[in-house]
């Protein structure tokens, strides 16, 4: 008998479960066994995520999905790109993520990606991650995204850095680019759902999507132009598409965003800047802090907004 392709929501029971007995757990047709076998296919995703490692530990809110086995390809090193690295110890390397580059390929065969540049670097990392397509990736930033990365050099330390992602122990700060006159503080909680599971953006109405995951962001307007403001945003969950789909909640979508209506722009991007990241070391528990530079594409785009500010004027004194 075939299995069944279905998708699985993970609830609070199966937090932190192994993939594969939360399989044998709630799949009719698997045993731990078959689990097993089914993960080491490839074809089984936890939130469109390719997983293949059995023990992974599934959290509340994610959905796993069985699909049909598709071949299990790693990325291959990518020596073309010169990775600039911000923090490196024995355990893990903070690095650059440039926009207009994946964090990892997304079909066979891609080049130029993150997690090319970071195999060219550190090879360590080959067997280190979600799968061989991600390695040491610790988490993901989207194609336009720049900023600061977290890749891990062992599988004890990812895990316990995803651990710590789990835990909201990392604090994330952005800075971005968006569209109207936001106030000088704002807050916005809202659940993230997939609305399909093949979806490419996400909703923040848990009653219109699947695997709805908790999240809060916290914002700070630090400058105000004629039609945009530059905000820093505050992050202790990490869902996809965090703080692209809660400054469309509030009114103000990234300029350049369309996907959650932002205004577009000229060069069909988007602006947004992972600027600084804070953890325990997964290692020590020490305090480590991570900050990365604005690029110079994004510094250049303020100075554009600069100039499209009107000048203020003083008022002069009649005679």
């Amino acid at each position: 008998m075939p299995i069944q392709l279905m998708n699985l929501p993970v609830s609070p029971e199966y937090h932190q479960t192994r993939l594969d007995v939360f399989l044998a757990n709630c799949h009719p047709d698997l045993s731990r066994k078959k689990a097993a076998a089914l993960i080491e296919s490839g074809a089984v995703r936890v939130d469109d995520r390719l997983v293949i490692t059995k023990a992974f530990l599934v959290s509340a809110g994610q959905t796993v999905a069985i699909d049909r086995p598709t071949t299990v390809l790693a990325a291959s090193p990518d020596e073309t790109h010169f990775l600039a690295v911000l923090y490196e110890d024995d355990d893990l390397a903070a690095v650059i993520k440039p926009g207009g580059v994946h964090s990892a390929p997304q079909r066979g065969g891609e080049r130029g990606t993150l997690a090319q540049f970071l195999l060219a670097r550190f090879p360590e990392m080959a067997a280190v991650g979600f799968s061989p397509l991600e390695p040491g990736l610790c988490h993901r930033l989207d194609f336009w995204t720049s900023g600061v990365l977290l890749a891990a050099k062992k599988q004890p330390i990812f895990k316990a850095v995803r651990l710590a992602f789990d835990l909201h122990e990392i604090k994330k700060e952005y800075l971005a680019l968006c569209a109207g006159s936001p106030p000088d503080r704002f807050r916005i909680e809202a659940p993230i759902a997939h609305p399909t599971r093949r979806a490419a953006h996400v909703v923040t109405d848990e009653k219109k999507g699947r695997g709805a995951v908790p999240a809060a962001t916290e914002f700070e307007t630090l400058e105000h132009f004629a039609h945009a403001a530059l905000v820093r945003a505050v992050c202790h969950t990490g869902a996809m598409h965090q703080v692209r789909a809660h400054l469309k909640e509030a009114g103000h979508p990234l300029l350049g965003d369309t996907v959650y209506g932002g205004p577009p722009e000229p060069d069909k991007r988007f602006w947004l800047h992972a600027a600084t990241i804070e953890l325990p070391h997964p290692r020590t528990r020490r305090p480590l802090f991570v900050e990365c530079p604005l690029p110079a594409d994004f510094e250049a785009r303020l100075a554009a907004l600069h100039g499209e500010n009107p000048p203020e004027t003083e008022e002069m004194d009649e005679d």
